[in-house]
């Protein structure tokens, strides 16, 4: 049996309880390998400190908003830094 805290975690934004797939994680980490050009790309760190800057946040944000049932916006994006955060606004999305 998982434990509560387990299952509901708080994820970056402070959201109890949602956390995205895998799927969806990984849908999100293959866009930022295709804008930041490396394999390298952990969950949990920064876009910014991946390597990412505000241009490639704009090419990012192109992207992810093929991913997105409605539209995102850069500040989302920009507040959301991480590929989890990136995927849980998608479920949000």
């Amino acid at each position: 049996m998982v434990g509560n805290e387990e299952v509901y975690q708080t994820v970056d934004q402070g959201i109890q309880g949602m956390l995205p797939s895998k799927e969806l994680i990984e849908k999100v980490r293959r866009s930022w390998v295709d804008v930041l050009g490396t394999q390298d790309v952990p969950t949990d760190v920064s876009f910014f400190q991946s390597g990412g800057n505000s241009l490639l946040l704009v090419l990012l944000h192109g992207e992810l908003s093929k991913l997105a049932a409605r539209a995102l916006t850069l500040e989302e994006l920009f507040r959301a830094d991480t590929v989890r955060s990136q995927a849980l606004l998608l479920m949000q999305a």
